[in-house]
């Protein structure tokens, strides 16, 4: 065996020894990311929409309030027309639904619903940068809308707190 194949023989094992650890790590890379996504997937999402303003600090109000009852929900809240809101609830896309109390505008869903008044109250935006202030003074009645789903235990927390039924 001549220095010529020797010299290809040690190229070749370093380029073979490379490779391996390359494809370990990529493959510690992988799990890492599946684990990551495995997670994500077991986070519960919670929907609410809404076409009243003056829901939304009360909103925010009750969903701090029963965190500790479901820390690995994630929830969001839209704010748009009665419209949207009503079409959000219909598609799914929204596990609860606040609307007008006074409202003309039906839900296809076959859903539970309950009216609450909601003072106007100020909030502040997360960074304490902005106050929302209402500019309505007087309490108004909303309608609170929901249906059975995946989320039913904490649905009917957060309906128990927002409609002022402390469990």
């Amino acid at each position: 065996m001549g220095m010529e194949e020797l010299i290809l023989l040690g190229g070749f094992a370093a380029m073979a020894i490379l490779g391996w650890y390359i494809m370990a790590s990529l493959d510690k890379f992988l799990d890492k990311a599946r684990q990551k996504n495995k997670e994500q997937a077991q986070i519960a999402c919670f929907h609410i929409a809404t076409s009243c303003f003056d829901a939304i600090p009360a909103v925010s109000n009750t969903l701090k309030d029963i965190e500790h009852l479901a820390p690995n929900v994630r929830c969001t809240l839209s704010l748009g027309h009665e419209q949207e809101v009503i079409r959000s609830f219909d598609r799914g896309d929204a596990d609860v639904a606040i609307i007008s109390a006074d409202s003309h505008l039906e839900s296809e869903t076959l859903a539970q619903w309950k009216c609450i008044t909601l003072p106007p109250q100020p909030f502040t935006t997360e960074n304490g940068m902005v106050e929302v202030k209402p500019i309505a003074k007087q309490p108004q009645q909303q309608k609170v809308l929901w249906k059975r789903n995946d989320n039913q235990i904490f649905v009917l927390n957060f309906i128990r707190h927002l409609c002022g039924q402390q469990p």
